[in-house]
């Protein structure tokens, strides 16, 4: 039940029906643009009576959303199988500084941008390699302030697997509008049943 195969399987079925967030406009180009060409996806997490859908992360669902504004939406492209893409928005509860009585808002924290970057580098590896990966090791790059209240794109991939399967390399970019990187992020993944098979555990 828990092969990557199984994973990428249940989640093309519940395609039609996948979290498409709270806090993106009802008409947004950029979702819509995605929706023409990708397929979009839930994030899921494996029990003893299947997959279900997540709606309680740090990054993901509507309870991220709500309580963090980070709103990420993932999609699956089958021409490249070790991707995965999608959209993120970030409301004023990821801003780094809010001055109501100043009517400003900074940008981005950007604890909440290496945040999506680790969940989405984290995510590529489900339909990939292991529904039981864990982030060993990560590090990003914040090249741009990040804006909030708009709608960014991101994409991440597996680009290497160690022979035995324990670890896997990914890499992650969140983009704006116009195709100019915001932030980069590199992760190395540990398969954690291979780790306690190798433990002897």
């Amino acid at each position: 039940m828990c092969a990557p195969q199984k994973y990428l399987e249940a989640c093309l079925a519940r395609s039609k029906d996948a979290y498409r967030g709270t806090t993106f406009p009802p008409n947004d180009p950029v979702l819509a643009s995605l929706d023409s060409s990708l397929k979009r996806i839930p994030k899921l997490y494996p029990t003893r009576e299947g997959f279900v859908e997540v709606a309680h992360s740090f990054v993901s669902g509507p309870s991220a959303a709500l309580h963090r504004g980070i709103d990420v939406v993932y999609y699956y492209d089958p021409a490249n199988p070790k991707s995965i893409s999608g959209a993120v928005r970030f409301g004023l509860h990821a801003a780094s500084i809010v001055l109501p009585d100043h009517d400003y808002a900074a940008t981005v924290h950007g604890g909440a941008v290496e945040a999506v970057l680790d969940d989405i580098t984290g995510t590529v590896v489900r339909h990939n390699q292991s529904v039981w990966m864990a982030t060993s090791d990560f590090s990003a790059k914040l090249k741009k302030p990040c804006p909030l209240k708009k709608t960014l794109k991101f994409h991440a991939s597996v680009e290497s697997v160690e022979k035995s399967g324990l670890f896997c390399m990914c890499s992650g970019r969140i983009v704006d509008e116009k195709g100019v990187v915001i932030a980069t992020g590199g992760a190395k993944m540990v398969d954690t049943v291979v780790l306690a098979r190798l433990m002897g555990k």
